[in-house]
């Protein structure tokens, strides 16, 4: 899990599955209290710049913030139980 793309692969080379953070992180470098003052079409447009500059990492999951991760760890635990690999 991690908000850059160096992070994102770092975790694919090390074949974990990877999770791009977008919005929480350093693509819209935002703390929450500012995010909320925005309008939101800033913010959607904040969200969509931040998905296109980490849609080229690879990352195996894309989230706005760690707050949306247990949908994805619960997933991540279904493919496993799959024998799906990274």
């Amino acid at each position: 899990v991690d908000d850059t793309a160096p992070g994102i692969s770092e975790g694919r080379n090390a074949g974990m599955w990877t999770v791009a953070v977008a919005i929480s992180g350093n693509a819209v470098g935002l703390g929450e209290t500012e995010w909320q003052q925005l309008l939101p079409e800033a913010r959607t447009n904040l969200r969509n710049q931040a998905y296109r500059s980490l849609e080229h990492t690879g990352a195996h999951y894309f989230i706005d913030s760690v707050a949306d991760l247990p949908g994805v760890l619960a997933d991540i635990e279904i493919r496993l139980a799959r024998n799906e690999k990274p």
